[in-house]
């Protein structure tokens, strides 16, 4: 078993030559549609998986962060997968740069006066990207302490480490071994500013852009949306990982299960946090939100979207995952894992492509080749994390338990 726990994944070159080229396509793709005559295009798209990709990278931190807290065994073979999703946040920081300099493209409201006087006071350039700047740079310092204590308990002594990051193998200096410790209290601060910083990207990069639209829950219903992305994107990366290199005897059919049961319930809480949203404008008669809600409900091709993706992130998960075998066969979890974190990417272009499309919605091959790079730079940051540093927290006692 000790064995099995150090062991050590490489991915193919032929894989990493294919990310790196998926990845130079798409950054090509916005380049040339963001400087053609499509630019509202580019930079909607762009917007549209910058919302999406954050949430799932800062997701899966936050649910390493949380077993951490609660002293949980069941999912700690999956912790270092769910801790290698923080390795594409530096590339969010470098996302939210750029949408500063395209405000014009993709935050309608920087070029158009708000309704309300007190939202063009919230709503000010300088006011929104300083508080964004602020919280998500508050984030991502917790979350690279957090990664450099998780992997140094593993790796402390070492010496495996050459370069760049031959600080995380130098040997333990006096009174550098409470790491336990220091995880736990970096958790609790990392979903405190988690839940803040990420209401305000929900608030400011997704609720505003429709000037008559607010809601509090709203921060509530994305962070946990992208909670609920990072275990179906887990689920799916664990379950290629353990058919490639033979990790059944650590990540077993019991953490599949659990996992199973997990997106089983928060399926099922991620609707009642949009349904939630939505009936207040009913009971407490706000007519001046139900345009936002109208222009996504009855009209097409938005009115599609919503049947599609709650078909594929509540009525296919809630109906597939009742039964205890859907839960313990690896592939079929991994398939519904697939379908409903598409499901959750359709709804932020339910979200977002109304605000800034207007009436001239379209969604063409630029939508596709974008993504496709993020998918692919997103990936290629968790390959190389998980190939670089031990897949699991060999050190952690909980796993060591478990184990």
């Amino acid at each position: 078993m000790i064995e099995d726990l150090n062991k050590k994944i490489v991915f193919s070159s032929t894989f990493t030559i294919f990310l790196i080229v998926g990845a130079l396509i798409g950054i090509a793709s916005f380049i040339y549609y963001a400087l053609g005559s499509h630019a509202d295009l580019a930079w909607t798209a762009f917007h549209l998986n910058f919302i999406f990709w954050a949430g799932v990278s800062h997701g899966g931190v936050l649910f390493a962060a949380a077993m951490r807290i609660t002293e949980s065994s069941w999912g700690r073979p999956l912790m270092r997968i769910f801790e290698s999703f923080g390795s594409f946040i530096p590339i969010v920081f470098i996302f939210i740069i750029l949408m500063y300099f395209a405000g014009e493209y993709t935050l309608p409201y920087m070029t158009t006066k708000p309704v309300y006087v007190q939202k063009s006071l919230w709503l000010n350039e300088i006011f929104v990207f300083g508080r964004t700047f602020l919280f998500v740079g508050i984030l991502h310092t917790l979350i690279y302490y957090y990664l450099y204590n998780s992997i140094r308990q593993d790796v402390a002594g070492t010496s495996c480490y050459k370069g760049f990051f031959s600080f995380l193998s130098k040997p333990l200096n006096e009174g550098e071994n409470n790491f336990d410790s220091k995880l736990y209290k970096l958790s609790i601060a990392i979903a405190f500013i988690y839940a803040l910083s990420m209401s305000f990207i929900a608030f400011d990069f997704m609720m505003s852009l429709d000037s008559h639209f607010y809601s509090t829950l709203f921060g509530v219903y994305y962070f946990m949306a992208s909670v609920l992305a990072a275990l179906m994107l887990a689920v799916i990366i664990s379950q290629m990982l353990t058919n490639k290199f033979n990790l059944h005897k650590i990540i077993t059919e019991m953490q599949f299960y659990d996992c199973g049961k997990l997106m089983f319930g928060l399926s099922v809480f991620w609707l009642y946090t949009l349904y939630a949203q939505f009936l207040p404008i009913w009971y407490a008669n706000m007519p001046e939100e139900t345009g936002y809600v109208g222009s996504r409900v009855f009209e097409q091709p938005y009115s599609t979207f919503i049947w599609a993706f709650l078909t594929c992130t509540f009525v296919i998960p809630f109906v597939s995952l009742i039964p205890r075998t859907t839960k313990l066969v690896k592939p079929i979890l991994a398939t519904i894992a697939t379908i409903s974190f598409l499901g959750l990417f359709l709804e932020k272009i339910w979200l977002i492509y109304p605000s800034i499309m207007h009436n001239h919605f379209h969604i063409g091959f630029e939508v596709v080749l974008i993504t496709f790079g993020f998918l692919c730079i997103f990936l290629l940051c968790v390959t190389k994390f998980l190939s670089y540093f031990p897949i699991f927290t060999t050190k952690d006692k909980y796993l060591i338990k478990k184990n």
